[in-house]
């Protein structure tokens, strides 16, 4: 199984922290600027979300949203208007409440809310399906507690 966006926002819900807009170039080009490492990246805001753009309407329980997030109330998704040229951490980010990591370092798998395992290695995947079930009946922090003793069992590192 794939892993499915689903356009919540919460990923980019508080990287407003991260980014803030520094120049703005012409009508919807910018300069963003990661306020941690300085790096100043151009991003422009795609025609197709120009409008959505301007409309500046987020979430009320986001708490300092990326500059360019916003939420779309009709389809009641959140979209990220500079999709096509955001920034490198934008684009490596993998969404993950737990992440699975070999013993060389590399991404094993990933655990998405709720609770969707995700791996290329079939083997894993079907061995954490079949263990899955006895554990889906506990709240959040002992699943989560379960689910990283599976792994680690299993001689991975994992990272909650």
């Amino acid at each position: 199984m794939t892993f499915f966006c689903q356009q919540c926002g919460e990923c980019c819900s508080v990287m407003g922290r991260v980014f803030a807009i520094g120049l703005a170039r012409d009508g919807y080009r910018f300069e963003l600027e990661n306020l941690y490492t300085g790096e100043k990246t151009e991003v422009g805001v795609s025609p197709a979300m120009q409008e959505l753009y301007l409309s500046g309407e987020t979430v009320s329980d986001w708490q300092d949203p990326c500059p360019f997030l916003r939420y779309d109330t009709k389809k009641k998704k959140a979209f990220c208007t500079v999709h096509e040229t955001r920034p490198g951490i934008c684009r490596d980010y993998g969404c993950w409440r737990i992440l699975v990591v070999d013993g060389s370092g590399r991404r094993a798998g990933r655990i998405m809310e709720w609770r969707y395992f995700h791996s290329e290695d079939r083997r894993l995947a079907q061995a954490w399906e079949e263990f899955r079930d006895g554990i889906d009946s506990l709240p959040d922090p002992d699943w989560d507690n379960a689910a990283a003793r599976f792994f680690r069992e299993r001689g991975y590192s994992v990272f909650l």
